[in-house]
């Protein structure tokens, strides 16, 4: 969304085109009304009638009922968020006799204003504009405004009025399909709550739904009202794993068809998972070997990864070979399996293999790898980074510069100076906030390492630094 001040510049951009008769840059402007959100709109009214914008829309006296009517809808929208309140009410009454869309966004704006007159004649118009088309651009606009001191008023009114129209059934069908989320997300309440979505509209609405809200909505309703079979149906095999998971809370061990909790037993939900084991073990069935089995079945690249992580997850454990062969796999999720398994069984023997992935591996992949090797610091020095750090590949040197940062201390502050040395503007940017330790004194490499670098950075002050203050460089010959 555009700052204050820029929405200000357009306001102004557009008053100068009503006034010119500018059909093009009109149009523009129509269609930014438009486009945006109920929250944005309401945040560039605003912006208009805030005293630094006030010149924005111009004067009051070049909005006179002549200019008024002459300048269409669009003026009229313009001018309903003019800050005199004689221009506004007057754009109002404009408003009210207008058909087209963004007259029914603009009245809905002024139900919330200041201005008792303005106030009352945007809410008799609105109340009028009961067509579905309507209410899907005045609802989200009013539901926002339910909150605020004026106009809080309007939205059960305007509700009302529109279900004395076409029944409450058609508009909280209708609202259910709002592109605002936050009408969604109230509609489909209000319509399990008030019986007008039934189980089986639950589960079709289940199937295609995105929002998180609303999925749980559903999927509870789904749990708590629908036959076994249909539970099953629905929430086990849906896109969300809030949804896999319940269906396994609220289905027993002898409801659930095993084929169902094999596969979810490697689901990429950790909780999925979890009642996946309880309901395979309630079934007397062995967790370990179903996860062992799992781990050299056919499965893809990312079900394997799955099995060795539900394997410890339970309880088993992996030899530390095979974690290593995981790690040297050249399929990105065996490697990430790998990786995050031999965090907690590091070796000083894994380093050489550690630094081969950092160098080589995909973004997500080093960063699991440095992980790994910040778990045996000890094992890795300077001069095994050197690969990296005097590589042509930024990303490479980056890396380098992210690993010997999180040793922390004084490493932390070598590795930003060392980086604000880089040829790349964009790398050398990363050490800019130049971490700096208040109670750690260096050892005799690092200071010698600082000697060396402080005056590359600064060359001119480098002893009135922060860095050589704290390291205590600054009588240093």
């Amino acid at each position: 969304m555009l700052r204050t001040a820029e929405i200000g510049d357009r306001l102004a951009d557009g008053q100068a085109a009503v006034h010119a008769g500018d059909a093009v840059a009109t149009a523009v402007l129509e269609d930014w009304l438009l486009s945006m959100s109920a929250d944005d709109l309401l945040r560039v009214d605003r912006a208009a009638r805030y005293w630094r914008q006030a010149n924005g829309l111009g004067p009051a006296t070049t909005w006179n009922d002549r200019a008024l009517r002459a300048s269409g809808h669009v003026g009229a929208a313009l001018a309903s968020m003019h800050y005199d309140g004689h221009v506004r009410e007057a754009a109002v009454r404009l408003l009210s006799r207008s058909d087209e869309p963004l007259a029914d966004r603009m009245l809905t704006v002024r139900v919330s204003d200041h201005v008792s007159p303005v106030r009352e004649a945007a809410t008799r118009a609105l109340l009028g504009r009961t067509s579905l088309m309507q209410t899907d651009r005045i609802v989200p606009g009013l539901q926002l405004i339910e909150g605020r001191e004026r106009g809080a008023e309007v939205l059960p009114l305007y509700l009302h009025a529109v279900s004395g129209v076409h029944g409450e059934a058609a508009l909280w069908s209708r609202l259910r399909g709002s592109r605002s989320r936050e009408v969604r997300r109230t509609a489909f309440r209000h319509s399990l709550r008030q019986g007008l979505l039934t189980t089986g509209d639950a589960v079709v609405a289940l199937a295609s739904e995105e929002d998180r809200v609303v999925q749980s909505l559903l999927a509870h309703t789904i749990a708590d009202t629908a036959a076994p079979d249909v539970v099953a149906s629905a929430l086990l095999h849906d896109n969300s794993a809030m949804s896999r998971a319940l269906g396994l809370v609220r289905l027993s061990a002898d409801l659930l068809d095993p084929a169902d909790v094999q596969t979810l037993l490697v689901d990429p939900g950790e909780l999925v998972r979890l009642w996946a084991r309880r309901r395979w073990a309630e079934q007397g069935r062995d967790v370990l070997a179903a996860y062992r089995a799992a781990t050299q079945g056919s499965g893809t690249a990312r079900v394997r990864a799955r099995a060795y992580r539900g394997l410890v997850e339970a309880g088993g454990s992996v030899d530390h070979a095979v974690t290593l062969g995981l790690v040297r796999d050249a399929q990105p999720p065996l490697q990430k399996a790998g990786l995050r398994l031999l965090v907690d069984d590091a070796r000083a023997s894994d380093a050489p293999v550690l630094l081969q992935v950092l160098r080589t591996g995909s973004a997500q992949v080093a960063r699991l790898a440095s992980e790994v090797l910040l778990e045996v610091p000890a094992t890795w020095s300077d001069a095994d980074l050197r690969p990296l750090t005097t590589s042509s590949v930024p990303d490479l040197r980056r890396r380098a510069w992210w690993l010997k940062r999180s040793r922390s201390g004084w490493d932390e502050t070598i590795a930003d100076l060392e980086i604000l040395l880089d040829d790349d503007p964009d790398v050398a940017m990363l050490g800019r906030n130049i971490a700096v330790p208040q109670f750690a004194v260096p050892t005799a490499p690092q200071r010698d390492r600082l000697i060396e670098l402080l005056p590359q950075v600064w060359p001119e002050t480098w002893r009135a630094s922060s860095v050589a203050f704290a390291a205590g460089l600054r009588d240093t010959a």
